[in-house]
């Protein structure tokens, strides 16, 4: 048992639950201006909405650092607020433990896919045995009056994926499958008619005279039933820390699911 245990809390490290959290913050302080135009936007569209709509409950998932969530002008309203992530930061836990109006929530929002990871033995993984998991695992059901799917989709399947073909586990081609069966499963998990989508869906690359020189989706499930959709450009990476031949950009979308 206690090998077991000890087992685990390596697998978590390799996978990076907690450092992947870290690196998205400390981009965050490297790319202030560009990343703060689209935490505004984000927070704004979020606003709308919870104006529009009135709810006196809000599952936010993927709430990590909060960056992206207007979390003391929705407090302000008396809305309840679960905040669910695969791993919470220390520092959000320690600010809003003590306050009513918040609960945390710790759940494997991959359809399992980590979890799998964490408890088991590398020969017992296969790209089949992975599928498998994510295509069989019910939906998570969540009780609020509206549901916040937060900057979350196209990160879902970033850390197992990585892992994985870091350890010669999956190739190309399996992890877009993988990365496709993780999103599908996420969309049937947001409650139809009180849930809010916003998510990086595509991913360009310019040189440094600014010239378009690709592009790549990060999103590959079909997103064409949202509506009152909003749209905008996050400067991810000015500093060639993401990609260390170009400057990264991200096409977001935001709508009601």
């Amino acid at each position: 048992m206690v090998f077991s245990r000890f087992r685990k809390s390596i697998r978590q490290k390799q996978l990076g639950l907690y450092s992947g959290q870290l690196g998205v913050y400390r981009r965050y302080l490297r790319e202030k201006e560009g990343w703060d135009r689209h935490l505004n936007n984000t927070k704004e569209f979020i606003l709308q909405k919870v104006r529009s709509l009135s709810p006196k409950s809000i599952c936010v998932l993927g709430s990590g650092y909060l960056l992206d969530f207007p979390t003391e002008k929705v407090l302000d309203l008396g809305i309840k607020l679960t905040l669910v992530d695969i791993a919470h930061p220390a520092e959000v836990v320690k600010k809003y433990a003590s306050n009513n109006q918040v609960e945390f929530v710790t759940k494997d929002l991959t359809g399992g896919l980590v979890s799998k990871l964490t408890d088991s033995k590398l020969k017992d993984v296969s790209f089949f045995t992975l599928i498998n998991i994510v295509e069989k695992c019910k939906p998570a059901l969540f009780n609020a009056d509206m549901v916040i799917s937060l900057n979350l989709l196209s990160q879902l399947s970033d850390i197992p994926i990585e892992f994985l073909r870091n350890k010669k586990l999956i190739t190309d081609w399996q992890s877009i499958e993988i990365a496709n069966s993780i999103q599908n499963k996420h969309i049937e998990s947001l409650p139809h008619g009180k849930s809010l989508l916003i998510s990086d869906i595509m991913e360009e690359y310019f040189d440094s005279d600014g010239k378009l020189a690709f592009s790549r989706p990060v999103v590959y499930v079909d997103l064409s039933g949202l509506s009152e959709v909003q749209e905008w450009v996050w400067d991810f990476d000015s500093s060639f820390t993401y990609n260390e031949d170009y400057i990264t950009k991200m096409q977001v979308v935001a709508g009601r699911v």
